[in-house]
């Protein structure tokens, strides 16, 4: 997994897709062992609409992505490790989802892991396209979470 997160000699669009499709795998295996042991356990509350769309798919990411720079950034200033940053970032942004739903934060540290290494490597060639990958990267992510939600309702 670390080589695939590693390797920013493809385009961008390669690695957008198959870093996307690592988080989406992980996330809803995560989602669902979380769902089947904790059967009486809150779950977020999402209303599917024009206001979730713009939210989750276009504010949220860009809003997140900022504030991930911002945080991985901090990290760095005390930890040098490109896996151990990512891990503490992802530990923050779990426990910050964690803050409105507990199970929330389990089931999205994959994703902010992946995103915080994702932001590493890219930032290394560019911070503008390391910002726009995770961006895009999340946006996919939460669209796919938008499409599920209105598949069970």
């Amino acid at each position: 997994m670390l080589k695939l997160l590693e390797n920013t000699n493809q385009s961008v669009k390669l690695y957008i897709f198959k870093v996307y499709i690592l988080a989406i795998c992980t996330g809803l295996s995560i989602a669902f062992v979380l769902k089947f042991s904790f059967p009486n356990a809150e779950a977020p509350a999402f209303e599917v609409g024009a206001k979730l769309i713009v939210g989750a798919v276009f504010l949220g990411p860009i809003s997140e992505t900022i504030l991930m720079f911002i945080i991985i950034y901090l990290i760095r200033k005390v930890i040098s490790n490109t896996l151990y940053i990512s891990l503490t970032s992802a530990l923050i942004w779990g426990g910050l989802h964690s803050l409105q739903v507990p199970l929330w934060g389990v089931s999205v540290f994959p994703l902010f892991f992946l995103l915080s290494m994702a932001y590493q490597y890219w930032d290394n060639h560019s911070r503008k396209l390391a910002l726009f990958v995770v961006t895009v990267i999340h946006a996919l992510n939460n669209a796919t979470g938008i499409v599920i939600l209105a598949f069970e309702s």
